[in-house]
């Protein structure tokens, strides 16, 4: 039992949600920093038209009626990543997905900023959807985040902090805490389970769609986005 469990408050609301991250435009310009930040080189990206709660994400239940358009505007990447002969290194960041667990008020909220595709994803779910009795279920940690995630006592105590934003360096335990509490297992499995599925449904028909599969793991460095035929019509903003 770690020494920051008994400050954790219960969190009985929370829930796992994936979501597809969207982007209103298209870089197409030099890999340097400057020219990016500065965006001068772009083209307009039609964002869907479904409502979400987040403009630049939709999650895996608002969009499961409307992957058309999703089709749509993944489509319109595609075409211009040809149109301006980009590398997938280049343009695998318009097709990042990402993981959230938190509360419909937003009181408690953890992300998982370093998971992108579903390969990364599953394995958590997985392990919420069938969780130990007790035990480590996560631990991960990249450029100032760490996440905690035990099983114990049919309850999952969760920790997101920033190690390296400690008020004293020295002391491994201080660092800025973002979202801690403790969440009833039993919830988790469900959730994580339909949104585990609602994303495979989705990554199914935008793959089956475009004739590739850009979400479910990092594509192949070598990936030759001209051989690529679409099936499907842009917005129209996007032409060869």
């Amino acid at each position: 039992m770690k020494d920051w469990f008994e400050s954790a408050p219960l969190v009985e609301n929370a829930a796992v949600e994936i979501a597809f991250l969207l982007r209103t435009d298209f870089y197409y310009g030099p890999d340097g920093h400057q020219d990016i930040t500065g965006k001068k080189l772009i083209a307009p990206l039609s964002l869907p038209e479904f409502p979400r709660v987040v403009a630049s994400q939709a999650t895996t239940r608002e969009a499961e009626h409307h992957t058309d358009e999703l089709i749509r505007y993944y489509a319109d990447i595609i075409r211009y990543a040809q149109q301006y002969s980009r590398n997938i290194e280049q343009v695998r960041h318009y097709f990042w997905l990402r993981l959230y667990l938190s509360t419909p008020s937003g009181h408690f909220d953890v992300a998982f900023p370093y998971y992108d595709t579903l390969a990364e994803i599953a394995p958590l779910l997985l392990t919420l959807i069938n969780p130990p009795t007790s035990g480590e279920v996560l631990w991960d940690r990249d450029q100032c985040w760490e996440l905690d995630m035990i099983a114990h006592d049919g309850m999952l105590y969760v920790r997101e902090w920033d190690p390296d934003g400690a008020d004293h360096p020295w002391d491994p335990d201080a660092g800025a805490v973002n979202a801690l509490g403790k969440l009833p297992l039993q919830a988790l499995e469900a959730s994580s389970k339909a949104a585990l599925e609602r994303a495979r449904r989705i990554v199914a028909a935008l793959s089956d769609a475009l004739g590739v599969d850009l979400w479910s793991a990092r594509p192949p460095e070598d990936m030759d986005f001209q051989r690529l035929m679409l099936p499907v019509q842009a917005s129209g903003r996007a032409s060869s």
